[in-house]
């Protein structure tokens, strides 16, 4: 078999295309090619995978390679029809003030209505996306994972605080997510005497106190190729923070891959209960179902609780190796086409 990978530069297409089949390439007989989109190139291949194309070009060649008899693979990775109108991206797929849908998110339903295999990363966002477009429509979960090549090699970047640090990345999409827990995590952070690495969204020391503020070390957000630049920040982190509130369906589709980057550099997690309850609490703990809980778990695991914390930690950077990494699933991306 001749798969054609759609390769875009952003973090969703190297998770869900990118990572799972440079695995591929190398550990089956199959021909896997990842590329820029061409319908020149694409042609020979039996399966053609894209990653959130949602554009006239992807639809002209996903149509004119199923004409040539080849197998079109459109994976999901957010549930777009329902996106917050306080996330920045919304822009990108509607008409502020309006809620009316720009030419990119008809061509996302269009894609969606015309692949042979939907993917996507959750059972939630399956059964919205069910729910949306018919129960007849092939929907096939491929959970997010690691590639442990990626951080297997990772060492933690020196700090020098007199206080524990609680490391937090990600995009200014969260914005609603800090606003519900910036008094939790304030208020933990003073207990502990602590400090807070925000990466990605600097922005969001707006809504801090001064004192929460004077304790904060921001880094700004940086193109996916320069990812790497910041690994080793991660793994510096004394604590992770995963959160995500649950007022938004888009919120509840989300996979748990921030768990598991933090696993992946050896970090203990603190997490909310949307998206990371009961993903593994062994070894992340009882998830937050509320800013409350959150306070007191931040408490604990940076306080009287850090050494369990972070022996629970090495554990749990185990069982993302074993259970979450590519190198062990990447042969469910292949599964879906046999």
């Amino acid at each position: 078999m001749k798969i054609f990978v759609a390769h875009r530069d952003n973090a969703a297409a190297y998770y869900r295309t990118v990572a799972p089949f440079s695995v591929l390439r190398y550990r089956t007989e199959h021909q896997v090619r990842v590329s820029t989109l061409n319908l020149d190139v694409v042609a020979g291949y039996d399966v053609l995978w894209l990653q959130m194309h949602a554009d006239a070009t992807a639809e002209i060649i996903a149509r004119e390679f199923q004409a040539m008899g080849g197998i079109v693979v459109y994976d999901v990775d957010d549930w777009l029809f329902g996106l917050p109108a306080s996330w920045p991206t919304y822009d990108h797929f509607y008409v502020r003030g309006t809620g009316k849908w720009k030419q990119r998110l008809y061509f996302h339903e269009r894609m969606i209505n015309g692949a042979d295999i939907v993917t996507c990363t959750t059972e939630f966002l399956k059964a919205k996306l069910l729910e949306h477009f018919g129960e007849d429509k092939r929907v096939e979960v491929l959970p997010n994972c690691v590639l442990q090549g990626d951080w297997d090699t990772v060492r933690p970047a020196a700090h020098e605080m007199d206080g524990p640090v609680l490391g937090w990345f990600g995009t200014e999409n969260h914005w609603d997510d800090w606003a519900e827990i910036a008094g939790a995590v304030e208020r933990a952070l003073l207990d502990v005497g602590g400090y807070l690495a925000l990466i990605g969204a600097p922005e969001i020391v707006t809504m801090f106190s001064p004192w929460m503020a004077s304790r904060t070390l921001v880094h700004p957000i940086v193109s996916w190729n320069r990812l790497h630049e910041i690994r080793s920040l991660i793994a510096a982190f004394d604590v992770g923070l995963a959160w995500c509130t649950d007022r938004f369906d888009t919120n509840k589709c989300r996979s748990p891959l921030k768990a598991l980057q933090y696993g992946a550099a050896g970090v203990p997690v603190v997490a909310g209960r949307t998206v990371y309850g009961g993903i593994a609490p062994e070894f992340i703990g009882e998830a937050a179902s509320n800013p409350a809980a959150l306070y007191e778990n931040l408490r604990w695991a940076m306080g009287d609780g850090l050494e369990k914390w972070r022996e629970m930690a090495q554990a749990w950077k185990q069982e993302v190796w074993e259970s979450h990494s590519y190198e062990k699933q990447a042969m469910k991306w292949l599964e879906v086409l046999l």
